[in-house]
Formats: C-alpha cells, sequence, structure tokens
C-alpha cells in the first residue's frame, strides 16, 4: 500500500507504521471558507430617479479600477436616513457583483454601534462564512485573519448602515481591486481626503415624488394637484416615506391624497413612520447617541420647536449662546447629516430626522425648553416688527406692533431686505403663529398678524396660510376682548377675503369690525373699517353701494387730519364714480389724491395704482392710447422698485396693468402685444393662487 499525499497538508499525519488508530469525533477546525460566496439580499424592487447617482457609481469603480492603485477602491452613498441610500447601494451590487470574482458580501451594519475596526473586521469574518468559536480572540490578530483571506483577491463588500465609516480606513485590506461600497448618516465632506468616492444623496425631485407614490399606490396622481404636492412635501420626498404613505393609501383603497396628507401632518402619525422601519430608527438613535453633548442639546431644541428653518442668528438666540458657538454646533450636525443647509447659512430638518428629534426633545427639561421658546419668539416678533416698518409707513396704525421691542435699536433692515426676510421666514412665522394659538399666547399671534405677515400680504400674496392666519387672530383678539384688536383683525381678514372673492364671508366681516371699530371708539380704525368695507364694493362693481362707507372713511380721515388716509379714500371713489360712469369726477378725484401724496415720498406704490385707474378711466371714455400710456407708466414705476426677490415672486401689483392693458391693446389692434401681456398677468396670479388665474386662462385658451 502506497503511503502518499499530494497537495496542500492541513491534518495529515504520514507514517511508517501505525500501531492503533484513535479518531476523534469531535468538532474539527474548520478554516473560514476562500470560495466565492455572496450573501447579498434580494435587489429592490422599486428605484425611481437615481440613474445619474447610478451612473455616478459605476464611473467611480471603473476610474478607480483603471488607475490600480495599491489600495482597494473605497465609495460611500451619503445622506440623511431614509433618503433610499440602501436601496441604491444593493441596486448597484447586484450590477456589479459578478466583477468580483473571489466573493461579494453583504454586512448589514443598521444598529451596530461598532467602535472598532477590528470589530468590524469580525463582522465581516461572520459574513464569509466564519464560526464564531473560530474567530480570533485578539483584535490584532482578527484584523490579521481579514487581511490574509483578501489578500491580492478581487472581493466586494457592502457596509450598509455604518455609523463610524473611519474604522473601514484602519482595515487596509491589501487588495488593490476591490471594492468596499458602504452607506452612512454622514456628510460626504467627512469622507473628501480618505481617498473615498462619496455620493451625497437627496429627496427625489418632485416629479419623482410624485412618480414613485403612483407606482406604488396604483392610482393616477396628478403632478399639478396641490393635495398630491402637499402629500409629498410631508414626506419630504423621502423614498422610505413615500413609499410607507403609498403602500398604506394602495391597501386602503377609499383614500384621497388630502386625505393622506391630513393624516400625515399629523406628528404621531410621522412617528409610525419611523417605529414601523427599525433600520432608519435604530441609525439616527445611533448618530444622536454619538454626538457630544452640545450637539445633542442642540438637536434635541430643533426639535421642540415649530420653525421649518432656522439660520445662526435663530439658533444663537435659540441656545442664549453666540452666533459663532451657534454656527459651530449647527455645522457639526450637518457633518452628521442630521441637519441640512438648503442655502448658505439656513439649515433645516427632513421630515423624519423632525419626527425624530422631536420624539427626543421630550427629553430636555421643561424649563430649559420653555426659556428657549421664550427667546426664539422674542427674536420673530422683534426682527418682524423691524422687517414691518422697513417695509411699510413706520407711523401706520398698529395695534399689537411690539413698538417696545425696536424703539431702542436701530433697524436693521432696508425695504429690500425685510421683504426678502419676510418671505424667506413666511413658513416660520405661519408655524409661529399656530404654534402661539396652541400654548394660548394671543399676544404673539396678534402681534405677528398685525405687523409682519400682514406688512408680506401687502407685497407677496400667500393666500390660504394668510387667511388661515389671520381666522386664527381674530379668535386670539376676541379673547383678549380688546374691542380695537378686534376690529383690526376683522379689518385685515376683510382685505384677504375680499382679494379671494369670497364676498359674503367678507361682508360679514367687515359690518363686524364697523360694528366692533365704533365700541373701541378709536376714529382711525372705523375709518379704515368703513374703507375696507367700501373696497368689498368695489371688488364686486356694486360701484353705488361703494361710495357710501367710503365717503364715511373719507370724513374721518380729513377729522383727524389724516392726508394720505384722505388720499387712499379718493382714489378708491375714483374707481367707484368711473364705474358709474362718471369719468370726470373720478378724473378730480384722482387728482387731489395724487396731490396729497406728494408729501409722502416712501409711497411709490399708491401713485402707480393711481395710474392705473386713471388708464382704466381712459379705457371707459374709449381712449385706448392714451390708456396704454399711461398703463405702460403704471408698470414701470412698478417694476422700478422691484427687488431680485420681488421679480422672481412677481409682484402682485403689476397683475392689474397687465390685464387692462391687454384690453386697450386689442382695441388698437395689437394682438400679440395684448396676448402677452395677458400672459403676464396669469402668471402673476397663479403664482398668487388668484381666482382670476382661471379667468383669464379660460380667455386665452
Amino acid at each position: 500500500m502506497s503511503n502518499e499525499h499530494h497537495g496542500e497538508a492541513h491534518n495529515v499525519l504520514q507514517a511508517a507504521h501505525v500501531e492503533q488508530l484513535i479518531l476523534d469525533c469531535g468538532h474539527a477546525r474548520q478554516e473560514p471558507p476562500t470560495r466565492r460566496g455572496n450573501n447579498l439580499p434580494a435587489g429592490p424592487a422599486l428605484l425611481v430617479d437615481r440613474d445619474a447617482d447610478n451612473d455616478r457609481l459605476h464611473s467611480a469603480l471603473d476610474h478607480s479600477a483603471d488607475e490600480r492603485g495599491t489600495t482597494t477602491i473605497a465609495v460611500a452613498i451619503c445622506g440623511v436616513s431614509g433618503v433610499g441610500k440602501s436601496t441604491l447601494a444593493r441596486s448597484f451590487s447586484w450590477e456589479v457583483q459578478d466583477r468580483f470574482e473571489d466573493g461579494f458580501y453583504y454586512v448589514d451594519c443598521h444598529g451596530r454601534a461598532l467602535t472598532t475596526s477590528a470589530e468590524l473586521a469580525r463582522l465581516c469574518l461572520r459574513e464569509m462564512g466564519a464560526v464564531e468559536r473560530e474567530l480570533p480572540a485578539s483584535d490584532e490578530e482578527a484584523l490579521a485573519l481579514l487581511r490574509e483571506l483578501t489578500r491580492d483577491r478581487r472581493m466586494g463588500f457592502v457596509f450598509d448602515g455604518l455609523v463610524h465609516p473611519r474604522h473601514l480606513m484602519e482595515l487596509r485590506l491589501a487588495a488593490p481591486e476591490s471594492l468596499i461600497l458602504f452607506t452612512s448618516q454622514h456628510s460626504a465632506d467627512e469622507f473628501s481626503s480618505d481617498g473615498v468616492t462619496s455620493i451625497e444623496l437627496e429627496p427625489l425631485p418632485r416629479e419623482h415624488a410624485v412618480e414613485m407614490l403612483t407606482r406604488i399606490t396604483g392610482t393616477r396622481l396628478d403632478a399639478e394637484d396641490p393635495d398630491v404636492n402637499r402629500l409629498v412635501d410631508l414626506c419630504g420626498r423621502m423614498p422610505l416615506a413615500l413609499e410607507f404613505v403609498g403602500r398604506k393609501i394602495r391597501r386602503l383603497k377609499h383614500w384621497t391624497p388630502r386625505r393622506a396628507a391630513d393624516w400625515l401632518a399629523d406628528p404621531v402619525h410621522k412617528l409610525r413612520i419611523l417605529h414601523d422601519n427599525p433600520a432608519v430608527r435604530d441609525t439616527l438613535e445611533l448618530a444622536v447617541t454619538d454626538l457630544p453633548a452640545e450637539q445633542a442639546a442642540l438637536y434635541r431644541l430643533v426639535g421642540a420647536i415649530p420653525c421649518r428653518t432656522f439660520e445662526v442668528a435663530t439658533v444663537a438666540a435659540l441656545l442664549d449662546t453666540s452666533p459663532t458657538e451657534a454656527e459651530d454646533l449647527l455645522y457639526e450636525l450637518h457633518a452628521a447629516n442630521l441637519v441640512q443647509e438648503s442655502e448658505p447659512g439656513r439649515f433645516h430638518l427632513h421630515e423624519l430626522v423632525r419626527v425624530h428629534a422631536g420624539e427626543h426633545s421630550r427629553a430636555l427639561d421643561r424649563r430649559t425648553v420653555e426659556s428657549a421658546h421664550r427667546r426664539l419668539v422674542t427674536r420673530y416678533r422683534r426682527m418682524g416688527a423691524h422687517a414691518d416698518r422697513a417695509a411699510m409707513e413706520p407711523n401706520r396704525l398698529r395695534v399689537a406692533g411690539d413698538e417696545e421691542l425696536v424703539a431702542a435699536e436701530r433697524n436693521p433692515f432696508t425695504k429690500h431686505t425685510a421683504l426678502c426676510w419676510l418671505e424667506t421666514e413666511f413658513p416660520n412665522i405661519i408655524a409661529l403663529i399656530h404654534d402661539a394659538e396652541r400654548r394660548g399666547d394671543d399676544g404673539t399671534v396678534l402681534a405677528l398678524c398685525d405687523g409682519p405677515l400682514w406688512t408680506l400680504h401687502n407685497h407677496h400674496k400667500h393666500y390660504e396660510e394668510t387667511l388661515r392666519a389671520f381666522g386664527a387672530a381674530v379668535e386670539a383678539a376676541d379673547r383678549l376682548g380688546d374691542p380695537l384688536s378686534r376690529a383690526r383683525m376683522r379689518i385685515l381678514r376683510t382685505r384677504v377675503l375680499t382679494e379671494c372673492h369670497r364676498f359674503t364671508e367678507a361682508h360679514h366681516q367687515a359690518v363686524e369690525a364697523v360694528e366692533t371699530a365704533v365700541r373701541s371708539g378709536h376714529r382711525q380704525v372705523l375709518a379704515s373699517a368703513h374703507e375696507f368695507h367700501g373696497r368689498v364694493y368695489l371688488e364686486q362693481e356694486e360701484y353705488a353701494s361703494a361710495l357710501e362707507p367710503l365717503a364715511r372713511s373719507w370724513e374721518i380721515n380729513h377729522e383727524l387730519g389724516k392726508q394720505r388716509g384722505m388720499a387712499l379714500v379718493e382714489h378708491f371713489a375714483a374707481q367707484a364714480h368711473s364705474g358709474l360712469g362718471d369719468q370726470d369726477t373720478a378724473l378730480e378725484r384722482l387728482e387731489t389724491a395724487s396731490a396729497r401724496l406728494k408729501d409722502f415720498p416712501r409711497d411709490r406704490r399708491t401713485p402707480a395704482r393711481i395710474r392705473v385707474t386713471r388708464g382704466r378711466i381712459h379705457q371707459e371714455a374709449g381712449r385706448h392710447e392714451e390708456a396704454v400710456g399711461e398703463l405702460g407708466a403704471a408698470i414701470r414705476e412698478l417694476s422700478a422698485h422691484q427687488s431680485a426677490q420681488d421679480d422672481a415672486k412677481q409682484l402682485f401689483d403689476l397683475a392689474q396693468p397687465f390685464e387692462l392693458l391687454a384690453f386697450s391693446l386689442r382695441q388698437l389692434g395689437e394682438t400679440a402685444r395684448a396676448e402677452q401681456c395677458l400672459r403676464e398677468a396669469v402668471a402673476i396670479y397663479e403664482h398668487a393662487g388668484s381666482p382670476r388665474a382661471r379667468l383669464i386662462r379660460a380667455e386665452l385658451d
């Protein structure tokens, strides 16, 4: 019998003579497998709008392979939890796994607080087939074994949901043509200097968010439907949230997008998304646990406030610290992908992160939260009061103007910067108004509505939110029992209702405003109430009915010596006279109004509006060339004082002169110019949500 052995020797005994053979049938040591392995989970069934990111992953892999460096190819997919990192990683892995003939391994790190590179090494060894008792006891041996098993081999590793990616850099695998792909909550900027190709995954664009929701629900969804857009916004355009809500709509077939959006608007229901997706929740939990105390405290505080976005100065007020310290803390949270920077110096939380931060805010001491909240509200009231006074007449009527907050300070705004600030902060102002309503802070509701919100409405229109806020202000004034505030808030709501063509409600609100103003004994507020009631009739083209309340308003303004108030009423009375066919009286009223306004050089809008009315009077008289001249001049005057922000928001005052100009141009046979003017008008009306948009659009079509 031959006694030979060929090949690699492991547990082999070769001897000339054997007296006794004893077989030990215990567990023999098994070497970790060296054959090709693949433990990838199933590829995703739904991947929407990640083509560009997928192409970048392929490009990074191909470019690194071509360079044939001495280190493993490292690629990171970064982004906030729920944005779709794992889905993209699995999809890409299935596309490239055949390129790695020595094995491709998926390592699920969600919920694992791996704190050393040796822990990562042991996790890799387990996925490669090693059983627990075979893992080396020491960290150095575990690292050495992984390096030995991967040396000179072409392998792929996916580390999904890695909390501490820097430990990967310490593995130093000796496999230059291998791939390490990892997903991380951290920002891609974290790895820019470590030889890692990083891709920052963003939420889906709106149209693709709607597409994803459509595919999940199996229904036709209109991307132009406001309810659909509200729903995808409430989901933060995050794939995970969209999938959760989409499956619920598919299950509850009677649900409409509006019903789903109303359901999701409740923070309790958003919390369900986190609880039903432990991988996302655990990732966020570990990310917050890893934060230093000061950063964790800020994360919890921003989860406790109603603001949707926040800038450095706001966070400084919230923390009662310096802007420098606040900025450092914000950018630390940004590096952990817990806050996003929407524009330089302005941050926000994604929807799922907001819910998670809100849950964590419960751990804060109540007095700490209340003190921070009061500082936040005070800042917005002070800045709102400054912006109001910079954008409108400093001495205009205000019943809740926060004068004591700004009297001793220099106004930091110009008119341009005030309007920019108001437009940017509009969602936060609205959120603070409704938060104050829930808290019973009626003074804050009135101050924010009567000051910054009314000023913004006079320049840019946000009808639905503004009308709801003024409704809250009316109720707040009623609770306070102050007749002056009650009248003023009803006046403001009357105007917005009139612009929305809700005339029955507007008349009811105006009558209440007049009655309440009479009881208050405040003559200027009574004059304003009569004026706004007259304007409701004007908007309805009930010109004869408009003249009486306008005349009462003029008399009170005359009695009080309010020249600007008299000019405004004369302008509206001119419109009523023109509507009744008395063009001569109308022109006389306009001339008088223009003369009074010369003492108010800061008011540039009212003289331009008077030009518009004069143009309309020329139209009524059939003098269309004169009308074109006046209306064109009005458009130039209004446009000349727009800022870049105004241009983007389509200054509402331009809509009417464009509409009127189109009529006169048609009468003069200039149909192409007329159509262009109508398109300008309808774009402005549509942006503002005005019902006029639908009427003009029908005319164009």
